[in-house]
């Protein structure tokens, strides 16, 4: 159900939007304002999610009110106009209404109105539930590594990293879900300050490894549950061995 209010200076006017409302089942009359100032009142106490506006109003034009209302924001009201005036009808699909009633309009015309209107308000739901679905599924933000790669900038979640190698100036980031790994240019030392140190170890002057993908260890290297088999470098075996005994039963 869409929740609407009827905007209109004219009392007969207003009682007509208000009754072609009511007959339209999924829609529920909030209320019926005579003025801008009005509605605008009404939209600060209630959720609204259209309105049906005349233009051509004392004090407040329609036009005026619904460019106050800012239609760049998702959140703002779906708008149809209504008025006696026709040349209203551009200024009216500029500030983006869903549509145009010029008076005087049947309920056929009024219906036809409301069905554009459900439509874009069925549109704009399942776009919100999209994005609330997308922004759900995303990691938060402390559990990505954000890094320059393919001449763009890449979110990738710590959990998908399996290890780091470092080649001269370049890095390799092998990850879960790419057949290739990523390349960028960067230093060993400054991806190693961005990683978590309870998930991520430097093992070699040219590896981090992920700690929770070891499949197991033997003889100064180890091997990782993809099968690479990385080494483990003298200066770094202690603080390995450190880690490793710390884990085992």
């Amino acid at each position: 159900m869409l929740r609407v209010i009827a905007i209109d200076d004219e009392p007969l006017a207003l009682l007509q939007l208000a009754t072609y409302i009511q007959r339209v089942p999924e829609l529920t009359l909030v209320a019926r304002c005579q003025s801008a100032v009005e509605a605008a009142g009404v939209l600060a106490r209630e959720q609204v999610d259209a309105i049906f506006c005349d233009i051509n109003m004392p004090d407040l034009s329609g036009l005026d009110f619904v460019r106050a209302l800012g239609r760049e924001d998702a959140e703002a009201p779906l708008v149809v106009f209504t008025t006696a005036y026709s040349q209203y009808a551009l200024e009216g699909f500029k500030v983006a209404a869903v549509d145009f009633l010029l008076k005087p309009y049947t309920m056929d015309e009024f219906r036809r109105a409301s069905g554009r209107l459900i439509e874009r308000h069925q549109q704009q739901e399942a776009l919100r539930e999209s994005q609330s679905a997308q922004q759900a599924e995303e990691p938060e933000s402390d559990e990505v590594l954000y890094l320059r790669a393919d001449h763009r900038t890449q979110a990738i979640p710590f959990r998908e990293i399996k290890y780091v190698q470092a080649m001269g100036e370049y890095l390799r980031v092998f990850t879960d879900s790419r057949a290739r790994p990523l390349m960028a240019l960067l230093p060993l030392k400054r991806i190693e300050g961005m990683l978590p140190a309870d998930r991520f170890m430097r093992v070699h002057r040219s590896h981090i490894i992920n700690l929770n993908r070891i499949a197991h260890f033997s003889k100064g290297r180890v091997t990782m549950n993809d099968g690479a088999c990385l080494p483990i470098g003298d200066s770094y075996r202690a603080a390995f061995e450190q880690w490793l005994a710390r884990r085992r039963a």
